[in-house]
């Protein structure tokens, strides 16, 4: 679904109800700085390949289903 958007920079797809996993591919979006996928039903780990994305400013993931909702260790020492 993402594998063609390289240059995609936010993402906004809070209260659209999407469910399962976040793909995979998203994390391959290397110039996305932020990212709202806030009051879903999304469930799971979040992947390790978040850490990817090494211009992220804003990450909203609240009010999802997550299994483990660790996401500093993800993102390393940015803050």
């Amino acid at each position: 679904m993402f594998d063609h958007l390289s240059r995609l920079q936010v993402l906004c797809l809070g209260k659209n109800n999407p469910s399962g996993k976040i793909p995979l591919g998203l994390f391959k979006c290397k110039e996305l700085e932020d990212i709202s996928l806030a009051d879903n039903r999304l469930e799971g780990i979040l992947p390790k390949e978040i850490g990817n994305l090494t211009i992220l400013r804003s990450l909203y993931l609240d009010n999802n289903l997550f299994e483990d909702y660790q996401i500093w260790p993800l993102l390393g020492d940015r803050q």
